[in-house]
């Protein structure tokens, strides 16, 4: 089982390491990124299989493969600050039509480029930013790519 709560001393040291002032609270959003970006995998994996053709294919995939980049550069950090690789859990992406999974596709990503955004936001550690800057501007690249399909 994984201590969800740093203990006093591993905050102290984590704060330093991260210059994070809410530890506890970006170990949160450290979760709820790998979570996300898990589900945003899952996503993209169902799109490609009822993509109606061969361009949209390859576009779906290259978004998918730079989710999985994303995926493992938060488990990389997780696992650094953690000491354990995370638990993704994923939600489930059921969608009736093509159509409707990229609807939905586009509000996980407008949903992760807004936690990136934050994320960016609350800490100084270059190290930090550096990540969630990259996860929000591929966030945008995804939400307008995914737009430009639905046309």
């Amino acid at each position: 089982m994984i201590n969800q709560s740093p203990s006093a001393d591993e905050s102290c040291n984590l704060s330093v390491k991260l210059q994070y002032r809410d530890v506890r609270r970006f170990m949160e959003q450290l979760q709820w990124s790998v979570d996300h970006t898990a589900t945003l995998v899952r996503a993209y994996a169902a799109l490609i299989k009822s993509a109606p053709d061969e361009d949209a294919v390859i576009e779906l995939d290259r978004m998918m493969l730079e989710e999985k980049a994303i995926f493992s550069l938060l488990s990389a950090m997780y696992m650094e600050l953690k000491g354990v690789e995370p638990q993704a859990r994923p939600e489930s992406f059921d969608s009736p039509t093509y159509a409707d999974g990229l609807l939905r596709a586009v509000q996980l990503e407008r949903e992760a480029a807004r936690h990136c955004r934050d994320t960016y936001l609350l800490t100084p550690s270059p190290r930090v930013r550096d990540l969630f800057f990259y996860g929000w501007t591929v966030s945008m690249d995804h939400s307008t790519g995914l737009v430009l399909m639905m046309q």
